[in-house]
């Protein structure tokens, strides 16, 4: 498996945890969740109200490593941009945010495959915005996944 093909069963495990849920969208409706790899689409001005990214959750690769020794793994760091939208005047958006989180870190600390590919390492972070953007409510969490690393094929080594 690559970081690519990690991505990809990433982005395919969160539209399957987020399958039956819906989160507000701009014109106050509620809509599932949009996954996107690496970045929102290019911003238009003439969104439908299906095409809106808000709500969405972005799957971005930020970083890779291996040792090099022998039993080591391939570490792919992800980081998971997570954006919802909330006009009510209580403004209470950061609580989608966060039960957002909460369904990633339970399904990966549950069970940390990822079909079959890759494996949670089990280290978690989150973060939320620290200023007001509202009606948005956006913050991000981490998480390392090990995948198989390439070693040489030199017998001598």
């Amino acid at each position: 498996m690559t970081p690519l093909e990690l991505i990809d069963a990433l982005a395919e495990e969160l539209e399957e945890i987020f399958r039956e849920w819906r989160y507000k969208c701009k014109k106050g409706t509620l809509v599932p969740i949009n996954v996107y790899k690496q970045d929102l689409p290019k911003l238009e001005l003439d969104y439908t109200e299906d095409e809106m990214p808000v709500p969405y959750i972005i799957a971005r690769l930020i970083r890779g490593s291996d040792t090099g020794e022998r039993d080591s793994f391939y570490t792919v760091s992800v980081c998971l941009i997570a954006g919802v939208w909330d006009g009510d005047n209580d403004s209470q958006g950061y609580r989608d945010l966060q039960n957002i989180f909460d369904k990633i870190y339970m399904r990966f600390h549950k069970n940390p495959d990822l079909r079959g590919k890759a494996a949670y390492a089990g280290e978690w972070t989150w973060i939320a915005q620290e200023d007001n953007y509202y009606p948005y409510f956006i913050g991000a969490c981490n998480l390392d996944f090990r995948i198989a690393a390439v070693r040489k094929e030199d017998p001598f080594t």
